[in-house]
Order: C-alpha cells, then structure tokens, then sequence
C-alpha cells in the first residue's frame, strides 16, 4: 500500500511541467492533434529538424488558445503580423497563417538546438525580447547568428512561410498533403 501511494506520488511529480499526471507534453500533443504537414532539417545537424503541423480551417487565435489550453507556455509572444510564438522548456512553437490559405495555421514545432543553430535572430525582432533569447543561447547569440547569416544565408532560417532558401528547407516534402497524422508508426492515431 505504501509502496502504491509512492509511486502515485512521484509520478504526478514526473509530469509535463503542466501539473497534470496525464497530459501529454506539448510536442506531443500538437502531434497528436494536428496533421503534420512537413519537417525541415538542421544545416547543423542532419538528426535535428523542426516539425511543420497544419491545422485546418482554423485561425491563430483558436489554435492558440487550444494549446495554452493543453499547457500554459513559460514565455509567449502577442500574435502579430499572422504569428504567435510560444516557448516551453526546451520548446519552441510558432504559429503563423499559411500562405496558401489563409483560414488554415501552421504549427512549427522545433527543439531549442534547431533554434539556436538555424533561426535568424531577426525572427523573433518585435515578438521576443533580445535579452530572453540571450539567456537561453548566450549572450552574444543573436551578434554571432546575424554575423553567420552574412557570411551563409543559407544557413539562416527565416520561419516556415518565409521566402528565400534555407539549406534544410525540404524542397520536395514526403509527407505534404498526406492524411497521416502526426506522430509516426505506432503512435496510435
């Protein structure tokens, strides 16, 4: 008995970071919820991408409360501009209307290597604060990012929806247009 009643309690100790013993962390309930859409590979690093999600005739404003709904972020920014930006322990999501219908939102979802290694520091200029950045990459990050940018822009992720070449962007995706969900084999979908 006592053994049960410390299992229960340590496990509700082991949750998402959103106090519930059985919710899912946010990756994967954006994955189980919505149809993935596409991945983009790290110039970095060929085993780090970013997922791309799609969720379907609904805007920003709804699938963002959804999500917060799952799990409170630890820092977020204001939607504008048709994006929103969420960050979660090691977790970054954006949302932005998509480009070829404009009733639909992209969902990326990347880890904070991706972001670090891929991201140009421009953007997140007017939805994060330099210095939060600063403090989860280091302090000269976004001198150093915009410095390599110069140097190879096709290193430089600009976001799902922005035009130019990223040396990751998939140029012929796999999984665009498929009615697979999120997830992967076995996932129970």
């Amino acid at each position: 008995m006592i053994v049960s009643v410390l299992l229960f309690v340590s496990a509700c100790g082991n949750g998402s970071g959103s106090g519930s013993l059985f919710k899912d962390g946010i990756e994967d309930y954006i994955g189980s919820t919505y149809q993935l859409f596409d991945t983009v590979t790290s110039t970095a690093n060929s085993d780090d991408y970013a997922q791309v999600y799609i969720a379907e005739n609904q805007d920003i404003s709804t699938v963002a409360s959804d999500i917060q709904n799952h799990e409170k972020p630890s820092e977020m920014s204001e939607e504008r501009d048709g994006k929103q930006i969420f960050i979660y322990d090691n977790q970054f999501v954006t949302l932005t209307e998509s480009q070829d219908n404009s009733s639909d939102t992209m969902i990326e979802v990347a880890g904070e290597e991706f972001v670090q290694k891929n991201y140009r520091p421009s953007f997140f200029e007017g939805y994060l604060l330099a210095s939060l950045l600063g403090n989860m990459f280091g302090n000269n990050w976004g001198s150093n990012r915009s410095q390599a940018c110069k140097v190879n822009p096709s290193s430089c992720y600009g976001g799902y929806n922005a035009a130019g070449t990223f040396a990751g962007k998939n140029s012929v995706p796999s999984i665009r247009g498929s009615s697979v969900r999120g997830g992967g084999t076995g996932s129970g979908k």
